[in-house]
């Protein structure tokens, strides 16, 4: 498979009695990418990243992380990875913090580190001023949020999310694709299962589609592809997030038809031909919006 994947799934099987919910899937996924698992209920997302984390056993078939194994160094293999499950597994009776301080104590931390990490993530998820409240007070979007939250604490190298904008408003989830966007600008891989795949498909770099166990597809979000047809898209890498108004400015000089979105600092315009798109990022660039990079193409 490669030492270039931060994560692999090898003909991975898995058989509950009589049904196959994984049927001999292979999966790669790079340092510094986002890769999002769609498909109807059923189709053996959530099933895929359980068996990544160790909470359920594959038939057959292996799973590699950063090139370690999970049965023959489970406890690296474990530090590397950071899960957050459909369900989520926090603790009602405990606080955030409590939560947070269980959760990077059984990664090995302690200590100031321990502190620090806390810290940090209560900080990421705009959750210092909740950092005392029971999880059991807490609504369904605040307790994603501590889900999430708890998978990053340790600070993995791979990150897997299963349905991780359930629950969260509109706000919170552009949050949320804003801190995956700096997970892979740190070099992490991030794996997103969702039943929406419009939701992340605006900032990820692949998108696996499953089917009955299988991968029936892989679409590829490369700024290459797709280079014939009569609407043209322009993705680009911005140097620093631009404020809200600097983006309403612009929008309200661009035509209703020219379609703006941001994820953190990656933008996407989209336009009926290449004039108009010219047109569009004319205007970003006299707003003084500045790319690191950009691409085109056409669909």
């Amino acid at each position: 498979m490669g030492v270039w994947a931060a994560i692999v799934w090898e003909k991975v099987t898995v058989d509950y009695g009589h049904q196959r919910a994984l049927d001999a899937v292979s999966l790669a996924v790079r340092s510094g990418e986002i890769v999002a698992l769609t498909g109807p209920n059923g189709s053996g997302k959530s099933t895929l990243l359980a068996v990544a984390a160790g909470a359920r056993q594959a038939t057959a078939g292996r799973v590699w992380v950063q090139g370690l194994d999970r049965q023959t160094d489970p406890r690296r293999y474990a530090r590397q990875l950071g899960w957050s499950p459909q369900q989520g597994g926090l603790y009602e009776e405990l606080t955030l913090e409590q939560n947070l301080c269980l959760f990077g104590r059984l990664q090995g931390l302690s200590g100031n580190e321990l502190r620090c990490q806390v810290q940090r993530v209560l900080r990421q998820f705009g959750l210092t001023s909740r950092a005392a409240h029971q999880v059991k007070t807490l609504s369904g979007g605040w307790r994603q949020r501590v889900n999430i939250a708890a998978a990053l604490v340790h600070n993995p190298s791979v990150v897997l999310l299963d349905e991780p904008t359930a629950g969260l408003d509109e706000d919170s989830r552009q949050q949320l694709w804003t801190l995956l966007d700096q997970l892979r600008e740190e070099g992490c891989a991030v794996v997103v299962a969702t039943h929406q795949a419009e939701d992340i498909t605006a900032i990820c770099d692949r998108v696996v589609r499953l089917q009955a166990g299988r991968v029936q597809t892989v679409e590829t979000t490369d700024l290459q592809s797709g280079l014939s047809g009569s609407r043209a898209v322009l993705y680009g890498q911005l140097r620093w997030r631009p404020p809200r108004w600097m983006l309403r400015s612009v929008r309200q000089r661009l035509p209703a038809d020219i379609q703006v979105e941001l994820i953190g600092r990656r933008l996407r315009l989209q336009a009926a031909n290449g004039e108009k798109l010219g047109y569009a990022l004319a205007e970003f660039l006299r707003e003084g919006i500045a790319f690191a990079s950009y691409r085109t193409a056409a669909y």
